[in-house]
């Protein structure tokens, strides 16, 4: 993470109701557009039939839209009253209805709290707003849809290292609500926190279901600090209970979390874990991989800890071929891939430093979110191709005045 990075925030604070009208539109600079690089881009989302289509979400930009692959973008949360996005969801049965999580979990000093759950049922043409009382004022770090019954979606909820910006704008208290997992089971419309046997005061970095058999729920829980509660925690009830799991993971300084469910492979799952940072902030490295084939009862490291030296807290993302179980990637300074499981790796060149984000469009390409904007590779890693277009998130830090 360089001391300088792009960004698309002004910061706003507001005490009246209008700012729930407010329609926010582009001062400057003029963005970096056509060109190899823009702002942060912290999720992602793809469509599993058009390879075309492809939603992204800035770290202070908001969500946008290409029908093309990239070549141009459509702002799409322009009248939302935050721009500051952390996850991004599709409905497997109906990819029209996006869910978008506010609030960026990536616990720098510049990631700004969000203002809730939104929902969209016709592309990201317009959103409303889902259980703002309950994410308010907390960033979503994860979505996660159940396959066979959409109605039923998994939000995870995580601390953030940064501004309160725009929260008093709708009467949040900023970071005093609720941390941990969240259940829905009728769209988003209402939601529960998931408490029994998951810590309900920590961070959950990720969640993720498996495919087959969508009762079976994955959560990174912790803190970036270290907890001796942080790990990775399994449900075989659809939410109701959680264990932590072992056989093998670390059992203490754990901190950051990043899981990848192998869709092909049941039971196989990767998780990506970063080294607790010290009291003062600093360390983070990384601690290590696992994998595990038998639904966590068992972990193999795969491995060895030393892709990056520091920033564990704030880059930390893993994802798995949907159609191969044994490619695995791990992002954070730069790219690792596995062909074999983990038994084996190399170092691809990132097409920019900071790696925040994975996804597959319906062609099979691995496409990557990072500080840099979004990037496409038709040969797994091999090499990249912005696909950056007119996406208008350049980022500035220094502020206005």
């Amino acid at each position: 993470m360089k001391a300088m990075k792009r960004g698309a925030a002004v910061l706003f604070f507001c005490l009246s109701p209008l700012c729930a009208q407010v329609r926010w539109q582009e001062w400057g600079p003029a963005p970096i557009t056509n060109g190899p690089f823009t702002g942060r881009v912290s999720a992602l989302a793809a469509s599993p039939k058009d390879p075309n289509l492809l939603y992204a979400a800035g770290a202070d930009g908001g969500v946008w839209r290409t029908r093309d692959g990239g070549r141009h973008w459509t702002p799409l949360t322009d009248r939302l009253p935050t721009t500051a996005m952390g996850a991004l969801a599709l409905d497997p049965t109906n990819e029209k209805v996006i869910y978008a999580g506010s609030g960026e979990p990536n616990f720098a000093n510049h990631s700004r709290y969000g203002l809730g759950l939104y929902k969209s049922t016709d592309g990201g043409d317009h959103w409303e707003v889902l259980a703002e009382d309950t994410f308010g004022g907390r960033c979503i770090s994860g979505i996660a849809v159940d396959p066979k019954n959409p109605k039923v979606l998994y939000v995870s909820l995580a601390a953030a290292g940064g501004f309160p910006a725009l929260v008093a704008a709708r009467g949040h208290k900023g970071a005093k609500g609720p941390l941990g997992l969240f259940k829905s089971t009728d769209g988003g419309r209402t939601f529960v926190q998931l408490k029994n046997g998951l810590p309900a005061t920590l961070s959950a970095f990720d969640v993720r279901l498996d495919p087959a058999d969508p009762r079976i729920v994955y959560v990174a829980v912790g803190h970036i600090f270290g907890d001796s509660r942080n790990g990775v925690y399994r449900s075989t009830d659809g939410g109701a209970s959680f264990v932590k799991l072992g056989g093998g993971l670390p059992a203490s300084g754990v901190g950051r979390i990043a899981l990848a469910v192998a869709p092909s492979r049941p039971g196989r799952v990767y998780a990506l874990v970063a080294r607790a940072c010290s009291s003062t902030g600093g360390g983070g490295s990384t601690l290590g991989g696992w994998r595990t084939d038998d639904y966590g009862k068992k972990w193999v490291s795969i491995h060895p800890g030393s892709m990056q030296a520091t920033y564990g807290w704030y880059l930390c993302v893993a994802t798995v071929s949907p159609k191969n179980p044994a490619l695995v990637f791990f992002g954070g300074f730069s790219i690792r891939r596995s062909s074999n499981a983990g038994a084996g790796w190399t170092t691809r060149t990132a097409p920019h430093v900071d790696n925040h984000a994975f996804a597959w469009d319906a062609a099979g390409r691995l496409i990557v979110g990072c500080d840099g904007g979004v990037f496409r590779s038709a040969n797994n890693g091999d090499s990249w191709s912005s696909i950056n277009g007119d996406l208008g998130v350049v980022q500035c830090y220094a502020g206005i005045s």
